[in-house]
């Protein structure tokens, strides 16, 4: 048994370093050289963003970010202290409005979410909450005293929100949808964009038809993926709480729609792409060259048209910059224009999507790479499945741990979660439900895996469809997990299933046979999840909860 566990983790290893090594042959060819004009735009940044405003801090970290500047670089630091200044008990509060608020709020998620810092997770949500919370009716967001849309707003608010649902903030996918609607509403017969739809004398520009088509490829990997999910979850499941009002929702906008517009806008701008500064390209060069870097990183093109965009984007950039390594168009001043320069050299979306494909050929190895076992259903200590010291101190320690995949000692949280739980019993768990219920929702199968346990050993009976919900987890651990954790709660020493290994159907039928042996015995009642709105009532066609909600 030990030789054919050696040499599983082996092929494992093996499988995990062969796909690291597909991402990083894909990596884009300037991404390994540091251009000599990014070195002295880093210098000139590093001096200037502490002075600045926060929109344009934060602007200014994210540049220095992903130019691959330590996180404890003083700039960086002095950049993040002026960010966190903004966040008060109730949560954030910007330091200009009447729309500027959008642009701050989004630049700010967008910085935080590229650090490495797992902390930063609550105040992204915050952010994402303020953005959510400016969209208009039909799908755009704009200055106050408009409601017709403003693309280059809308354009920053849907980065910001892409960067929180990479960092793990659960964004509601209507969201998507309805920016998708709004952007396809609004493209001209052309396939280009203006600043203000509504208005027909403002001539279209690149900038803004790239905001456009950036932010369709954007919408378009958010919709496809809930498409993705949808296709592996069995739809006879009756949808209790979390990513079950995700894959309930119905999107309007279809990819083909999309694909349509995108195709039309890029032959819009690849016919008059010329990386200079004229007025087709808008208020500023260097904030429509980093709109053509993200469409060229989004639909993966080297190319508009026959024009090697980054060649010809990196020979303007180089020739216009200042001896004091800075970049100005005019417009928006030189810590904005010198940011967006950086952030096209250094292939800032590129980074942002390896990043994402990263963790996704990870998920489900992180944890079980770290030392924790696969099977939490019978966890103990003393019986060798969790060999590793327990960890001492508090249980939100414990929890960050987890949370955190690069944090080697999982195995000694996991033994420290159990070591408490055995001697304070469920009280140790019950007061971090909440976290547990965010935990259940992570695309790693092995953090997923171990809020279903917490949650299960919680004793609570009205936890029961959190766990019928966890049969249907595409991972066979957690649903064994989840299984368990419904024999504990039920006191069904045999169970209704399903078996380990299960197949789909086994899995929907012992489903059905939960939901059924839960209805027949519920609280009067039913569990609501803590983060989920007040306004969320119980499902009318099964009698189960049912829960809606777009940050955690």
């Amino acid at each position: 048994m030990m030789k054919r566990h050696r040499k599983i983790r082996a092929n494992e290893i093996v499988a995990a370093i062969a796909c690291f090594a597909l991402i990083l042959s894909q990596a884009p060819r300037a991404a390994a050289q540091v251009e000599p004009s990014v070195t002295t735009g880093v210098q000139f940044l590093r001096a200037r963003i502490g002075g600045e405003r926060v929109g344009e801090t934060a602007l200014g970290t994210l540049a220095l970010l992903k130019a691959e500047v330590p996180e404890n670089d003083p700039a960086i630091q002095a950049g993040l202290q002026k960010i966190l200044s903004r966040f008060t008990s109730s949560g954030y509060l910007p330091e200009r409005t009447s729309g500027h608020d959008i642009y701050e709020a989004a630049v700010i998620t967008m910085a935080l979410a590229n650090c490495e810092s797992a902390e930063y997770k609550g105040l992204i949500g915050s952010t994402a909450a303020y953005i959510l919370a400016k969209q208009k009716s039909n799908g755009s967001w704009d200055y106050p005293h408009r409601s017709q849309g403003d693309c280059s707003i809308s354009q920053y608010a849907v980065l910001g929100l892409w960067e929180a649902d990479n960092a793990g903030v659960s964004i509601t996918p209507s969201v998507w949808d309805r920016a998708a609607q709004f952007y396809l509403a609004n493209q001209l017969n052309d396939g280009s964009w203006n600043y203000h739809p509504d208005d027909p004398n403002v001539p279209p520009t690149i900038s803004m038809t790239a905001a456009g088509v950036g932010s369709l490829l954007i919408c378009r990997r958010q919709i496809d993926s809930l498409n993705q999910l949808k296709r592996g979850v069995n739809p006879s499941l009756t949808p209790l709480v979390g990513d079950s009002v995700q894959v309930s929702f119905q999107p309007r906008t279809s990819l083909g729609r999309i694909d349509e517009a995108v195709r039309r806008g890029l032959s819009w701008i690849s016919s008059r792409f010329a990386a200079q500064k004229s007025a087709v390209f808008g208020q500023s060069v260097y904030y429509g060259l980093y709109g053509i870097e993200r469409i060229g990183a989004l639909a993966d093109r080297q190319t508009l048209g026959r024009i090697d965009w980054f060649e010809r984007g990196k020979g303007l950039i180089d020739s216009s910059q200042s001896g004091g390594g800075s970049w100005n168009d005019g417009t928006f001043g030189e810590v904005a224009n010198t940011s967006w320069a950086i952030l096209f050299l250094t292939r800032s979306t590129a980074k942002s999507i390896r990043k994402i494909t990263i963790r996704k050929l990870g998920a489900g190895t992180l944890l079980g790479g770290r030392g924790l076992p696969k099977d939490l259903s019978s966890l103990t200590v003393a019986g060798g499945r969790v060999v590793s010291r327990p960890m001492s101190g508090a249980v939100e320690g414990m929890l960050a741990v987890l949370e955190d995949p690069r944090a080697e000692n999982a195995d000694a949280a996991v033994s420290g979660l159990y070591d408490r739980y055995q001697a304070e019993g469920a009280r140790a768990l019950i007061p971090h439900k909440a976290r547990f219920l965010r935990m259940r929702r992570d695309q790693d199968p092995g953090v997923r895996r171990v809020a279903v346990w917490a949650i299960g050993h919680t004793g609570e009976l009205e936890s029961a469809p959190l766990l019928i919900e966890s049969l249907m987890d595409p991972d066979e651990s957690v649903v064994t997990t989840a299984r368990v954790g419904l024999q504990i709660l039920s006191r069904k020493i045999d169970g209704l299933g399903p078996p380990t290994p299960s197949t789909p159907e086994q899995r929907r039928v012992a489903a059905d046979a939960w939901k059924r042996w839960y209805l027949s015995i519920r609280p009067l009642n039913p569990v609501e999840e803590p983060d989920s709105p007040a306004e969320s009532k119980p499902s009318s066609s099964a009698g189960l909860p049912s829960a809606g909600g777009s940050i955690p």
